[in-house]
């Protein structure tokens, strides 16, 4: 089989930890400083789940959310008005939910499939928009790496909806058969990919059994993590 000349990847559970609650238990790894700006922590934790629970209850492909109207509510409960400014200061606070750290063997990887001629690039689901995102990213020396990052809240478009995956795939000038997909659910990354007519490389994940809900599910190439990546192409 002919080696890709691009490689995308999938961000949860691909470059960093996948946030798919906002809870207590994932509230320590995306603010480890304590409860922003001192707001009660109950009062926190309840407008973000408010908020994820009416983004998973949306039919997938899931549409962007706008939370903007949940912050203003929410303030009102706290009896404070809900300025543009105050609105704006909560939704960058949130934004940070989904910027977890970035896994250590990460750069290590992508920078030698960079030095190999392989050309990268990122699609990612996200509910909030990628501005924490990015700089995590490039804090980890990360996201010059890669020659476009498209997330799904920025767009209006979710995996496995094939128009994220063509969107990455104009921008980068690329026929679908010339890259491949990197990501870790079968059920959203692999038939995304495949129904564009790229290739799915399916790291180790919990999300393994979804491979058997259909044909389209099932992955061209299995790794562990990303880390195994260059030595696997190395050795096709």
């Amino acid at each position: 089989m002919e080696k890709p000349v691009a490689l995308l990847f999938d961000m949860g559970g691909v470059l960093l930890n996948a946030v798919d609650r906002w809870d207590e238990t994932q509230f320590a790894a995306s603010f480890p400083g304590g409860v922003p700006e001192g707001a009660p922590f109950d009062w926190f934790i309840g407008m973000s789940r408010e908020i994820m629970a009416t983004f998973l209850a949306l039919p997938v492909p899931r549409p962007a959310l706008d939370v903007r109207p949940f912050i203003a509510a929410w303030l009102g409960k706290r009896q404070i008005e809900p300025t543009r400014e105050a609105i704006e200061r909560w939704h960058t606070i949130l934004c940070h939910w989904e910027a977890s750290p970035i896994y250590p063997f990460v750069r290590p990887a992508l920078q030698a499939l960079r030095d190999a001629g392989y050309r990268l690039g990122l699609i990612s689901n996200t509910l909030m928009p990628a501005t924490v995102i990015r700089m995590r990213l490039a804090e980890a020396g990360v996201l010059p790496l890669f020659e476009i990052a498209v997330f799904s809240a920025e767009l209006g478009i979710n995996k496995p909806d094939p128009r994220i995956f063509r969107h990455a795939l104009d921008a980068m000038s690329l026929a679908p058969d010339r890259a491949w997909y990197v990501g870790d659910k079968p059920n959203r990354d692999v038939c995304g990919a495949h129904s564009v007519g790229m290739k799915a490389v399916l790291v180790d994940s919990a999300h393994h059994k979804h491979i058997e809900d259909a044909p389209e599910n099932v992955p061209d190439f299995k790794i562990g993590t990303i880390a195994d990546l260059p030595a696997f192409l190395a050795g096709r």
